[in-house]
């Protein structure tokens, strides 16, 4: 039986000021008039109904989500005690939902991620669960448009056999984020696909991979099933997620696991990374300018201004250029240095400030 896991963790600190720690991007409208979180939601329910749908995310969004996704059951929030990247937090919600079901077959998707349209991206899942039953586990690889830096690669060998209505190929090795040039090299040669990270297999599957290769991980993450419905259950997963590294499922799993399948969908993908990525979702005036507020614009193109109905924006003699105004914080930036806004949030830590609301 199929069920999901949307991963909800993370900072979201590349959109602020609209995204801060205690609201961070994948709850916030970027794209869609529905939040990030919401879309990926819906856009396998109720396929997959509600009750097979599983969020992981750290205690401090525990109501936003309950607030977003009236269908879920706090029941079915996986809640992280700590930050410790996709392999615990994969494992921990491969733990509890084999527990349920132990021939469960577990689709982990981002929820600050852009698929469209929602049918090509299920009639994907659907090959992809094929696969995932046969002891694969099986990545979503998509196809370059352009030599990205930001997106790791997976370089496909052979195609699977199998009655699938898509290409899923085995996989020969996973890439880091390249330089431009190699980018463009990939681009080419026709055997890169980026990584989407999204992830289908059996749960069984995934847990003897980490058996194998991550077995302190294992271990603790077996002690959390056993006290899994038990009145130890939540100081058991305290104690051991907290001792648990800090390591993604790539380069836990992905980079050793002999089985690994690289589906290539038909779908449109995008991890919206940055505001400049805004372009490629949101069409601009005729000057190129994507707008939202009161924003009055003078001899300015190709800029993304957001503003609020309360405040005037107004740009003049400007090009590639972002303003965001979300409350009382308002960004000004170049678009080539919008991953910067990284040390700008480091320096406003360096005075003592708070980030989660500001």
């Amino acid at each position: 039986m199929l069920y999901a896991v949307i991963i909800a963790g993370g900072k979201g600190e590349r959109f602020w000021p609209r995204s801060v720690r205690a609201r961070p991007k994948q709850f916030q409208r970027i794209v869609t008039a529905r939040t990030m979180l919401q879309e990926t939601f819906y856009r396998v329910y109720p396929e997959i109904p509600g009750e097979r749908i599983f969020i992981g995310a750290g205690e401090q969004h525990r109501n936003i989500i309950l607030e977003q996704l009236e269908e879920v059951d706090g029941g079915n929030l996986i809640v992280e005690p700590v930050g410790r990247n996709t392999a615990p937090a994969i494992g921990l919600a491969s733990c509890v939902i084999s527990s349920r079901d132990s021939e469960a077959v577990i689709a982990v998707l981002s929820a600050d991620h852009v698929v469209k349209p929602r049918g090509a991206f299920l009639s994907a899942l659907s090959d992809a669960e094929k696969a995932a039953e046969q002891g694969y586990i099986v990545t979503f690889g998509i196809e370059p448009d352009r030599p990205a830096t930001e997106f790791g690669y997976i370089e496909v060998a052979e195609p699977l056999k199998g009655d699938f209505g898509h290409e899923i190929f085995t996989v020969k090795r996973f890439r880091e984020k390249p330089s431009l040039e190699l980018a463009e090299e990939y681009r080419m040669a026709g055997t890169f696909l980026w990584n989407s990270g999204m992830f289908i297999f059996r749960a069984d599957v995934l847990l003897g991979a980490m058996e194998k290769y991550m077995p302190a991980l294992y271990r603790g993450l077996m002690r959390i099933r056993t006290s899994l419905g038990t009145a130890e259950e939540q100081r058991v997963i305290e104690e051991e997620f907290s001792g648990f590294e800090s390591i993604s499922i790539d380069y836990g799993v992905m980079e050793r696991f002999d089985r690994i399948a690289c589906l290539k969908p038909r779908f449109f993908w995008d991890d919206v990374g940055s505001w400049g990525a805004l372009e490629r979702h949101l069409k601009g005036d005729e000057r190129g300018i994507i707008r939202s507020g009161n924003v009055v614009t003078v001899d300015s193109e190709s800029s993304i201004v957001l503003g609020d109905e309360e405040s005037i924006i107004a740009l003049v003699g400007m090009q590639d250029t972002i303003v965001v105004k979300e409350g009382g914080r308002i960004l000004v930036c170049h678009k080539n240095a919008d991953q910067k806004i990284k040390d700008v949030l480091r320096k406003i830590a360096e005075r003592g400030e708070n980030l989660s609301y500001l």
